[in-house]
């Protein structure tokens, strides 16, 4: 399979990668045109140029996968690559199959979304209340053990308690995903980070969970924070973290 065909096959499984192109080089070796491909498990297919120079690229296509963001980037003087994403199924994971998550299973969808509900209630989670979602109704923890995330998948905690909450986050952050959103108030948020760090998940992580969840719009039924939600999601999709988390600090002025 010639790369060409590696890139179609990959767009049709539906598979998230980096398509890197070499848009600009004084290497005759790479001349503009070279491509390589990042997976979302970092294995890189192809090469640039010198082992140093496919390194600093594998890392730099591993960040562009989980930031959702194709642009380009300059690798040496005189040497710039174009990092792209191919279209491929955004992935989202409702953990908590309750009364908002129903909206925003809908709203996720309609926006693009293949939408994957879990639930450790087998009343909660059913079909018939999110047609078009793959449904789960397992205890969270043992459902998440199996369940592959990559970089380009986006999760979203909603679940009937805190300790359902640290349960799948415990699970979850120490996956590479694009996106983690946890419900609550401040202080519930800060609650359960706290305890997750006692537990070891680095700081770091921590601080890149979107908690409260979704954009400060006033929300206050279930359809309005799942409207709030679906609009974040939508945010890191096409803008990234940076704009969604500066459209969240201008509520209060924050």
């Amino acid at each position: 399979m010639n790369q060409i065909e590696r890139i179609v096959d990959l767009i049709a499984r539906k598979e998230n990668f980096c398509l890197a192109t070499v848009i600009a080089s004084s290497n005759p070796d790479a001349p503009a045109g070279t491509k390589a491909i990042v997976l979302v498990d970092g294995t890189m297919e192809g090469s640039v140029g010198p082992a140093h120079m496919d390194r600093a690229l594998q890392t730099l296509a591993m960040q562009a996968l989980a930031d959702g963001q194709k642009h380009a980037v300059q690798l040496a003087e005189g040497f710039r690559v174009f990092l792209d994403l191919p279209p491929a199924d955004l992935k989202l994971l409702i953990c908590g199959a309750g009364h908002i998550a129903v909206p925003l299973a809908r709203f996720a969808r309609e926006a693009g979304f293949s939408v994957t509900v879990l639930d450790d209630r087998a009343d909660f989670a059913h079909p018939s209340r999110f047609p078009g979602c793959e449904v789960i109704a397992e205890d969270f923890t043992t459902a998440l053990r199996k369940m592959s995330l990559d970089p380009a998948a986006y999760v979203v905690v909603i679940t009937r308690g805190h300790e359902h909450d640290a349960q799948c986050l415990t699970e979850i952050l120490p996956k590479v995903t694009a996106y983690v959103g946890l419900i609550g108030s401040r202080r519930r948020g800060r609650f359960v980070l706290e305890a997750l760090g006692r537990k070891g998940i680095p700081a770091g992580r921590l601080g890149e969970v979107f908690t409260p969840i979704g954009l400060p719009i006033g929300a206050e039924s279930p359809e309005e924070i799942a409207l709030s939600i679906a609009a974040e999601l939508v945010c890191m999709r096409r803008k990234g973290a940076l704009t969604a988390r500066a459209l969240r600090s201008l509520e209060a002025g924050k």
